[in-house]
């Protein structure tokens, strides 16, 4: 999945590259419904972790193996914006707030290939990302969400 270049030829913008790096991290995802992927730059805009949704590690698989009792049903029989009760996998962002380093995430930059629901916000926001930024619905546009002003860039992990 290639990262398009910015209009004038140049360089991407780095919101554009990472959210070009989330949707090939979305590639790893074990869902027959959805693929997911979330990338963090931490605040010096470094590369540091990725997540896309799937079942933990050691478990079987929906698109692979057909585990998930959601993945095993018809679209018609769950709505698409239910609360995954029934869904094996973890979501993107879970993985990667599972993965990163405590940090890299105070201050950082999230960036997911679609929005993130109320209850991965507010993980977010609790870990202390500074930004989370999401594709919409037609893949056009990203969403910036901001909670508080940037932490300095020497400021240490409370």
């Amino acid at each position: 999945m290639p990262v398009p270049a910015s209009r004038d030829g140049r360089r991407p913008r780095t919101d554009d590259w990472a959210l070009g790096v989330a949707a090939a991290v979305s590639g790893m995802a074990d869902c027959s419904r959805t693929q997911v992927g979330a990338v963090l730059l931490d605040r010096h805009k470094n590369l540091c972790a990725g997540g896309y949704n799937g079942p933990p590690r050691g478990q079987p698989g929906c698109r692979e193996e057909a585990w998930c009792p959601r993945g095993r049903l018809d679209s018609s029989k769950t709505p698409g914006r239910s609360d995954h009760a029934d869904c094996t996998a973890l979501q993107a962002t879970e993985r990667l707030l599972i993965r990163a380093r405590r940090a890299d995430l105070e201050g950082g930059t999230v960036y997911v290939t679609r929005a993130p629901g109320y209850r991965c916000l507010q993980r977010l926001r609790e870990a202390r990302v500074f930004r989370v930024v999401w594709t919409n619905e037609t893949g056009t546009e990203a969403t910036v969400l901001e909670w508080a002003a940037k932490p300095r860039a020497g400021a240490g992990v409370a």
